[in-house]
């Protein structure tokens, strides 16, 4: 149960002040957002991959080829039940790179400031709530040819849960074409990636499961948690969105989804964006959090509002929110994907007309990029140029909108 009042702040605070073990303070949705953003922090050789943990434990052959007569007891347990042997979080600060002060590699791109997620790590390695926890089975995949970005890895918690943290989208222009390409697209190669990790992951240890993800991660943690086997759903304990885009009306409609609806906790930023693309069903339960910031950044989990072990909620979404809702689904269903698809081609040819490969390069990089990004978008053909314009211009609309019924009560990240 969650306890009345608590320190109010962000979940870096939570994270600062919030020390009780799981047995006194249950796991509660703001943990859920601390493992969310925990996946977006680049992953050390040390930790071991699934692909590998599959090569040694996968069968029973493989396990019995594992037998170390020096250890016996060990050896014979491990054979009925695969080790978990993860990485406390507590011991992975001497070992990650940017715990170390060091860049994040060019690998893992992400959104989330160097110095938020050195502060952010450090911290959980000295909260006894959070340092015990393991990470094993990291998975990541990108593939530019296939528009393909996809990471996860999964936590242990000192009663055995296992938490799986689906990471969203970074800051590659690969990972945002996945974003749009859902717009038209079901499943696409991130989603089918994560229902197999979700099973390949339940086939190796035993226990109660919670998925949890951010942006494009809250969208694989409820696709994967409707795409396995009911025994692996019957262990499904509860699913977390946090601004995870939604479903086409007739995923939403599904059985599939009826099976796991009761379980999905949706948390959206009172003037969200990504958490409203697509279907948003009423069946699931929404929280509405309160951010510090105005715009699209109230995108970041890190400018989240926390009052103790929950957040800081508002009624309903922004009125901007509530018409770019509204009119972005109006247009995705009444647009056949053919047109859409088309549309999102050509606005990523005109995107990397800019020589970069980032986002964050093309918003930082000046006005020498516009001529070649121009020239490209004039060389569309005007139907293409439309949908641009179209989906571009409620976008906009919302991101630079002000919510004048919220009272901003905290400095962003």
């Amino acid at each position: 149960m969650a306890r009345e009042g608590g320190v109010m702040g962000t979940v870096t605070d939570y994270v600062q002040t919030e020390t009780q073990d799981f047995s006194v303070v249950p796991f509660n949705e703001v943990d859920a957002l601390v493992y969310a953003m925990l996946a977006y922090c680049p992953i050390p050789d040390e930790i071991p991959t699934l692909d590998e943990l599959e090569e040694r434990y996968g069968t029973l052959a493989k396990r019995l080829k594992q037998f170390d007569w020096k250890h016996p007891l060990a050896s014979t347990h491990a054979i009925a039940q695969v080790p978990y042997n993860g990485v406390k979080i507590r011991d992975m600060a001497q070992f990650h790179p940017v715990a170390d002060g060091e860049e994040a590699p060019t690998t893992e791109p992400s959104f989330v400031p160097g110095k938020v997620t050195e502060a952010f790590y450090r911290t959980l390695a000295g909260n006894p709530r959070f340092s015990s926890s393991e990470l094993n089975a990291a998975q990541v995949r990108f593939r530019t040819d296939q528009a393909t970005q996809f990471a996860a890895i999964t936590y242990k918690l000192p009663d055995g849960t296992l938490v799986i943290g689906y990471r969203g989208t970074d800051d590659t222009l690969v990972g945002w074409r996945e974003d749009f390409d859902m717009s038209y697209a079901y499943p696409v190669p991130a989603q089918r990636m994560a229902a197999d990790y979700l099973r390949r992951v339940a086939q190796l240890w035993d226990g109660p499961i919670m998925l949890t993800g951010h942006s494009k991660g809250g969208n694989l943690a409820v696709y994967a948690a409707m795409n396995v086997e009911e025994r692996i759903q019957d262990r499904i304990q509860r699913i977390f969105s946090m601004d995870g885009p939604g479903f086409p009306s007739g995923v939403a409609s599904s059985k599939e989804y009826a099976a796991i609806v009761d379980r999905i906790t949706k948390v959206m930023p009172d003037s969200s964006i990504i958490g409203l693309l697509m279907t948003m069903p009423q069946r699931e339960h929404h929280i509405i959090v309160k951010s510090n910031v105005d715009g699209i950044m109230q995108h970041s989990g890190f400018n989240w509002l926390t009052k103790g072990d929950q957040f800081d909620t508002v009624p309903e979404l922004s009125p901007k929110s509530q018409q770019f809702y509204a009119d972005m689904n109006h247009w995705l269903d009444t647009n056949p994907p053919e047109r859409i698809e088309r549309g999102v081609a050509a606005l990523f040819r005109v995107l990397e007309a800019s020589g970069h490969e980032r986002p964050s390069q093309i918003a930082t990089s000046g006005l020498g990029q516009i001529p070649d990004m121009l020239s490209e978008f004039v060389g569309l053909d005007s139907d293409q140029r439309k949908v641009i314009m179209q989906v571009m211009g409620m976008i906009m609309g919302a991101a630079l909108s002000h919510n004048p019924d919220v009272n901003r009560s905290a400095g962003a990240e």
